[in-house]
């Protein structure tokens, strides 16, 4: 009888131990599918597509994959690090050799100028030109290409 209570107990001891080691393993949190895009930016995407359709175009890019911060400087690079860590930028428009040619902003009331300004200089010198677009005034598509090709200059954001 003491051999099955043993037993008994040496089975409830593996099965609590499994279930502990299980739902230790599953500590990835809740989660769920969202867009990548919203409508509106999706529209823009295919607006940019068709305008660039020599080009390769990237939405919803983190600045950490485009630039680093350039100081050796172990302190001020995290620092650097964590300003960009959180942020992405809207489109990447690169050429066939995958080199981007510039970064695509489309500016809607949730942009603030001074934020945009700061993010723009920090691309700026890493050597990446950005070109931002108004979402209620979308340009056309010739328009969207000879902006992106530097031909025009881009309205600023205080114009309608």
């Amino acid at each position: 009888m003491d051999i099955v209570f043993i037993f008994l107990g040496i089975v409830l001891l593996a099965i609590v131990l499994a279930q502990v080691w299980l739902k230790g393993t599953k500590k990835t949190g809740a989660y769920r599918a969202r867009s990548l895009m919203t409508a509106n930016e999706a529209e823009f995407f295919g607006r940019l597509v068709t305008a660039l359709p020599d080009h390769y175009i990237f939405p919803q890019v983190a600045m950490s994959a485009l630039i680093e911060p350039a100081t050796s400087d172990k302190k001020k690079a995290h620092s650097d690090r964590l300003r960009i860590a959180q942020q992405r930028v809207d489109y990447v428009v690169c050429d066939k050799a995958c080199k981007v040619v510039v970064v695509v902003e489309l500016d809607d009331r949730t942009h603030s100028a001074s934020k945009d300004q700061a993010r723009d200089a920090r691309l700026l010198e890493g050597g990446l030109r950005t070109v931002r677009f108004q979402s209620k005034s979308k340009p056309s598509v010739d328009s969207l290409r000879a902006a992106i090709a530097g031909e025009t200059p881009m309205p600023s954001k205080s114009q309608p």
